[in-house]
């Protein structure tokens, strides 16, 4: 029996909505588009939580977020990750991202690999992003960092997450051809972490629209490291003895309203059960496979060490629905804010009460690709009929209790997987910004405030 290498690439904040694959007007994902024609593609995959942290410990572990509450006031346990499973097994393992939450936190999610890399000291200049916001390389840079680590290993088994298709959105001109450079030069003048001034009315909802426009451009820069990423794979031989598996942590909110009146609109993310915030592109090619497959079944991420297990490391030759949700059920669950959050919401909102809330959403399989969602968001809960990538029939308001019991009846036992930390960087630094001089009267000019 053959171990094959394991490629995991995660587009951070990528949600389906947007992505071409799976029927979206602009052609933001080309390359993965021609790639699913000899992948699996499913078309209704949902993340374990909202933001970064919860989902790529899910991942990593098998775990629920409801089951494993981690947080980056823990310090992540070793001995549950399959990629210190793969390891045992003779891989090397290796972590490549900008992301700090997974290459320069106390949390400890990078101690799994046996390297991890993270934003460099200086890079070269065409590596820079289109913008002035990012003081960091753009996803190229890692995409050649892994190919550079891959070259020569007899098996290795690697994560790739790219914050191209994260805030703040500064994709190269090359391909950002949907935005203009009035709302560029605004989200600059905003800063990185911008979420609360919409939340607290400073700016409109419909300029959170308008930089889906920039949005997009990272959505098409990734799909273009991708490609890249998988030719290097191609040149150096390597492709055919790998399995890939493209999908991203969360989606992403561009100020759409939500299903409760207590529940702040979906921007950016981390906040929320809007379900752009969980529904997530997701597309498998085992190695050797070379036919496409569409499967509509709800998936979930959580299925990714079975998935490794059944498809890297069994003799499954085509992926066949390993990332399907058992029982056709899928989980995914949100903590209430840290205190740092909550002194940023008391100082620009005025109030964190609105957003200290939990979020628990509790997904269910029907006929064909549809799946019902049951959320809640603190006491209040909903439930809707989800179809494709937006159709909902809203089925009205529900007990939050109900959300609460269905969740526990499927998330199995609870696990420890942490330590809590005495002291922990929340990189506010990021977010404690306030709005440039001037930019107040131009928003107002333009409508956006």
């Amino acid at each position: 029996m053959t171990d094959y290498n394991v490629l995991l690439v995660i587009a951070d904040s990528l949600r389906a909505a947007n992505t071409s694959a799976l029927g979206y007007r602009r052609e933001t994902t080309p390359f993965l588009s021609a790639f699913a024609s000899e992948a699996t593609v499913y078309t209704q995959a949902r993340a374990p939580s909202n933001w970064t942290v919860p989902s790529h410990v899910s991942m990593f572990t098998g775990h629920d977020a409801a089951a494993h509450e981690f947080e980056i006031t823990d310090r992540f346990r070793l001995g549950h990750t399959i990629w210190e499973e793969l390891a045992e097994r003779g891989y090397d393992t290796g972590l490549f991202s900008d992301n700090p939450f997974l290459t320069a936190h106390e949390s400890g999610l990078d101690r799994p690999f046996q390297t991890a890399e993270g934003t460099p000291e200086s890079w070269d200049e065409t590596y820079d992003t289109g913008g002035s916001l990012g003081d960091w390389p753009n996803g190229f840079y890692y995409a050649d960092r892994l190919l550079e680590w891959a070259d020569g290993r007899d098996r290795w088994a690697a994560c790739l997450n790219l914050m191209d298709t994260h805030r703040p959105y500064e994709p190269r001109a090359a391909y950002d051809e949907w935005s203009d450079d009035r709302v560029r030069a605004l989200q600059e003048e905003m800063g990185y972490k911008w979420h609360w001034e919409f939340l607290a009315g400073e700016v409109s909802l419909g300029f959170a629209s308008l930089l889906e426009a920039i949005y997009d451009g990272g959505v098409r820069q990734a799909d273009a490291i991708f490609e890249q990423l998988l030719a290097g794979l191609d040149d150096a031989g390597t492709l055919e003895d790998t399995l890939v598996v493209f999908t991203s942590d969360h989606g992403e909110g561009l100020g759409e309203a939500t299903a409760l009146e207590s529940e702040p609109p979906a921007v950016s993310h981390r906040l929320g059960t809007h379900d752009n915030l969980f529904h997530v592109p997701l597309v498998v090619r085992a190695p050797g496979q070379r036919r496409g497959r569409r499967v509509d079944d709800l998936a979930t991420l959580t299925a990714f060490p079975d998935a490794v297990r059944a498809l890297a490391l069994g003799e499954a030759p085509v992926d066949g629905g390993a990332f399907v949700a058992d029982d056709g059920v899928a989980l995914a669950s949100q903590r209430p804010i840290t205190a740092a959050m909550r002194e940023e919401a008391e100082r620009i909102c005025g109030s964190a009460t609105p957003y200290a809330r939990r979020a628990d959403v509790v997904y269910e399989d029907r006929p064909g690709d549809a799946v019902v969602k049951r959320a809640r968001w603190g006491p209040d809960g909903y439930e809707t009929l989800r179809r494709g990538r937006r159709e909902a029939t809203d089925r009205g308001e529900i007990d939050g209790d109900r959300v609460v019991a269905a969740r526990d009846d499927h998330r199995g036992s609870s696990v420890t997987l942490g330590e809590p930390l005495d002291e922990i960087t929340e990189f506010a630094d990021a977010s404690d910004n306030e709005f440039a001089e001037g930019l107040d009267e131009r928003l107002d000019a333009l409508g956006y405030r």
